[in-house]
């Protein structure tokens, strides 16, 4: 199994597929290595996304004050700066290695013809990839909507399981 093989072995979408297709899904991507640089900048062209393999791969944005702001830290294995898949032509944050990480790497361009093709294996598995990082994105974006209305007043914590056993629960 080479390494592009094996990153993809550990993405979300791709557990059950089959090797035959996991093998011509990953020769569509680039290895690379990047060491302490930026993958790509906010406000640059969404031309390209990633398969983060190995390392973190940190998450900035410039705030209106131009103050900078690290909002994620990512870690293996995470599809990143896929918004050029989704129509969005501009980068919202920029994206950089933090030390040495391995990605597999593939243009916007070609990603699209990918989504595009009907009835290669390999398109539907990639497909399925890009839906599981899309929920992934979408739930974490929801607990963080939730947080911050609690955090400023406009919603109530959650009642969790172990507070309501805790209440109904004498001592």
């Amino acid at each position: 199994m080479d390494e592009r093989q094996h990153i993809l072995t550990g993405l979300s979408g791709l557990a059950d597929v089959d090797e035959a297709v996991l093998i011509a899904l990953s020769r569509r991507f680039d290895f690379r290595t990047y060491e302490g640089l930026d993958l790509c900048g906010q406000g640059e062209r969404s031309d390209r996304f990633w398969i983060l393999g190995r390392g973190q791969i940190s998450v900035t944005r410039r705030l209106s004050q131009r103050r900078l702001c690290e909002i994620a830290r990512i870690g293996p294995t995470a599809m990143v700066g896929y918004a050029g898949l989704m129509g969005i032509v501009t980068r919202s944050a920029t994206l950089k290695a933090e030390g040495t990480v391995e990605v597999l790497e593939m243009s916007t361009d070609e990603g699209l013809s990918l989504l595009a093709a009907d009835g290669d294996p390999a398109a539907s598995a990639f497909r399925r990839a890009i839906i599981a990082a899309v929920s992934r994105q979408v739930a974490m974006a929801n607990t963080n909507i939730g947080k911050l209305a609690v955090e400023v007043g406009l919603a109530e914590q959650p009642i969790t399981e172990e507070r309501l056993l805790k209440a109904h629960t004498l001592l």
